[in-house]
């Protein structure tokens, strides 16, 4: 429960926290990411960002098309975790 002195999250910030719990879970990518990680640094590929869209489409309901899995497009983890917000609230999902 929370109240009206308790922070709440923006849908930014669930959505880099559900990238960040994906991404630590894999065995090769480090458990430390914040939204400045670049997706080169840490080594992430094609198939760890179909992980993190499939969790993203599971827990928000937005689909991904194989188009969309190319993880050089995006600058660093938060500009993922932007476009991944954008989507949602294209769809009309709410982020919750």
């Amino acid at each position: 429960m929370t109240d009206a002195t308790t922070p709440q999250k923006t849908d930014r910030d669930l959505v880099l926290d559900l990238i960040t719990t994906v991404l630590a879970e894999r065995p090769h990518l480090p458990d430390r990411l914040d939204e400045s990680t670049t997706l080169d640094e840490i080594g992430m590929d094609s198939l760890d960002l179909i992980v993190v869209l499939s969790r993203f489409e599971e827990r928000w309901g937005v689909p991904y098309s194989d188009e969309e899995t190319d993880w050089t497009v995006f600058k660093n983890l938060g500009h993922l975790a932007d476009s991944l917000v954008a989507r949602a609230r294209a769809a009309g999902r709410e982020i919750q």
